[in-house]
Formats: structure tokens, sequence, C-alpha cells
């Protein structure tokens, strides 16, 4: 240990001491009369090891007995979980979702907060005040907002997370045997934009708000919804969706943003203008070349000119084979209105829904797709539910507000 860490630990030890005999010696009047029941009485002074932010402190409580049990009021009205003060517990549940691993969230805790933390304590508080912080996100005030926003984006997408057995009874899955090793969790983004020196629309720093879900589309349609309308999606003069072509995101958005302009990621859109290139020219280089130039022409609103000619092409096939192409067009010819990039890049839209999947990636994949993992359901559901709250810079705000969990 070198001199820095030593006097560091020194002084936390000292700090420790001294917030010790502060809490013991004010602790009688900390505790509000209306925290003690009528029916209770007093029985003794009971200690109880609590972990601080300065380290480890006994606390000498009164513990009363009355016709529920005996209880030490004074445990809830610090807001103690199990032995951990609130600002811990606010650590721990961090640090249990941002690390990679909750190994990693105890080594983290030891290292830059000098606190010494079983790693298996971390998961069952994270679980305890999971449910809490969904519910604040849900239940938080709206933004207030002087001007209705010009333009608000709303992302949806999916991705797998790695499962134990008993979470994967009953789902279809992509193994030969039709089995599944993920679950499917669908995830939102919400944010702002503005344009930047050039005139590209560009996210609002900080605007961007996230939502996850195990459940159906029907569950992320309500819970994006909450979410647009803290952010103004009522005075919104335009809402601009973005999705993969997905069936069930359109649906969704005509259950819950009607009106809103629907656009299919254009590099969604282009890998299958890829895999349609090479049903019509199995030739490598042929089919490269014709996909360079139709997706350019796919940028210039050329989407009718290229379904046109893929047709001209498939009518010389043999039935087989022009059934297979007929099926790749059915993709562009549903989402032909979702195409039209030119004149969205004119009307200052983003075009590719980048920014839901780097959700997929840097809240989903980064804690819950490492080498090894295979989560419960509630595991899954509480960490990313932290991240969902940190990444969408809320944590602050929720700490503030801090209630504690019966």
């Amino acid at each position: 240990m070198g001199f820095e860490q030593a006097f560091r630990a020194a002084a936390q030890k000292d700090t420790a001491a001294l917030l010790e005999a502060f809490l013991n010696r004010e602790l009688p009047r900390l505790l509000p009369p209306s925290a003690r029941r009528k029916d209770e009485q007093f029985h003794s002074w009971r200690p109880r090891q609590v972990t601080t932010l300065c380290g480890p402190i006994s606390l000498r409580r009164a513990y009363y007995l009355g016709p529920e049990g005996g209880r030490c009021p004074l445990d809830a009205q610090l807001g103690l979980h199990d032995q951990y003060t609130p600002a811990v517990a606010q650590l721990m549940c961090w640090a249990g979702a941002m690390d990679p691993s909750f190994d990693q969230a105890s080594q983290t805790l030891q290292r830059f907060a000098g606190l010494e933390i079983p790693s298996r304590q971390i998961p069952r508080v994270v679980q305890h005040y999971a449910a809490q912080a969904a519910a604040w996100m849900k239940d938080r005030p709206a933004l207030k907002r002087h001007a209705p926003l010009p333009i608000l984006n709303i992302q949806a997408d999916m991705t797998g997370i790695p499962m134990r057995p008993k979470e994967l009874l009953g789902i279809r899955g992509k193994q030969p045997d039709g089995s599944a090793k993920t679950r499917q969790i669908k995830i939102g983004c919400i944010f702002t934009q503005s344009y930047d020196a050039h005139g590209q629309p560009q996210r609002d720093p900080f605007s961007s708000t996230y939502v996850s879900t195990f459940g159906d589309a029907v569950d992320l349609s309500a819970r994006l919804y909450a979410e647009a309308v803290k952010t103004g999606y009522a005075t919104a003069r335009t809402t601009v969706f973005l999705g993969d072509g997905a069936e069930w995101i359109w649906n969704m958005v005509e259950d819950r943003f009607r009106g809103a302009v629907q656009i299919v990621d254009f590099y969604h859109a282009c890998e299958h203008l890829h895999d349609l290139c090479l049903l019509l020219d199995p030739q490598e280089s042929r089919a490269k070349a014709l996909f360079k130039a139709w997706r350019r022409r796919l940028k210039r609103n050329g989407l009718p000119r290229i379904l046109e000619e893929a047709s001209q092409r498939a009518a010389t096939f043999a039935p087989a084979r022009r059934q297979v192409v007929v099926d790749q067009l059915k993709y562009f010819h549903k989402n032909a209105g979702r195409m039209t990039y030119r004149t969205f890049r004119r009307k200052g839209y983003f075009i590719g829904s980048g920014a839901v999947e780097g959700a997929c990636r840097h809240i989903v994949a980064q804690r819950t797709k490492l080498s090894g993992m295979r989560w419960l359901r509630t595991g899954a559901e509480d960490a990313l539910t932290f991240r969902c709250l940190i990444k969408s810079n809320l944590f602050d705000d929720y700490c503030k507000s801090w209630q504690h969990a019966a």
C-alpha cells in the first residue's frame, strides 16, 4: 500500500469513528415521536453493524416491543437495508448495474470507495431497489418546456439475452430443434435533436431516455408512450419513429403514435437490398456492383425504379427462383412509404436507428451478454432497470428523491 492509500484508509477509519460517536450521541433526537407506535414499549438498546460511506460503524438503537413483534424504528428512519445506508446502497446499485459483473462491482467499490462489500450482497441490494427505481422513473414529473419541440425522435428494437434453462421453457428459438438459448428483450429510446454546422441532424446532449421490457410490444408501447409524454410528445410538432421494418414496431406506432412519421432504418433496408441483389445475380462481383448502384438510388427516393427493374429481371427466372425474389420484394412493397430517404433528409430527419441499436449494445449487451452469462429474468430486469436509469442521466435525480423501500 502506497502512502496515499495509507493516508486515505486512516482518514476513512477516523471519519467512521467520528460518525459513529456523533450518531450514537444524536440518535435519540433523530427519531420523531411519530415513528413510535402507541402500543409499543421500550425494551432495550441494541447494537447493529452498519456500512456507511465512511466505512463500517456500530449503531446503538432503541428496540421496542409491541403486538406485532419487536423492531428498531430508527432503522426505517435512516433508510437502512440490511446493513447498508442509502448512500452506500446507491453506490452498490450503480456498480452492480454498470460494471460487467457483480465480482467486478465489488472490486470497484473497494478500490474507489474503500468499501469491503461481498459480491453476493450487491445483486440483493439491486433487486431490493429495482422496483422502486422503475416506479420512480415511471411516475416522475414531465419536463417543463417553454416551447413545443420541433421534432421528437422515438426508436425501438429488440435483442436476445442468454438465460437459464428454466427461463426458456416454451420459448421458440433458432436452434435446430426449435429451442432457444436467449430471450428477447425490447428496448426503446426517445430523444430530441438539433442540427450541426452543416445542417445535419444530431442528438441533443443528455436528451436520450431509455426503457426496456421482457414483455410484449403492447408493454413496450405503453412504456414508450409514458416516456414520450414526459419528454414533450403532446406538443411536439413532428414525431419521427424509426425502426428496422419489423411488423410489431409499426403496429405499436399505429396503436400509440398515430400520425408519427415512420422511417425504416436505412442500413436495415440496405441489408435487404443486398440480399435482393444476390438473388437477382449470384455472381458476387456483379451483385456487389448492382447493390452499390441501387443503394445510391434508394437514398434518392428511387425505390419504385428498383422494384420495377427487379421485377423485370425476376420475370425471366424459373418459377421457383422467381417466387423467392417476389417474397424478398414484399419487404420493400410493404415499407415503400417508409423509405423515401431523400425526402426525409431534406426535412431534417434521421434515417438511421443508431441510437436504439447503440442502446442494445451499451445498455443490454455490455452487461448481460458477456461470456458464460446465463440470467434469471428478474436479475436481468433489475440490472437493466438501473442501466436505463443511469444512461438516461436520471440516477442522481432518483437518488435525491430516495424513498425507503419497505
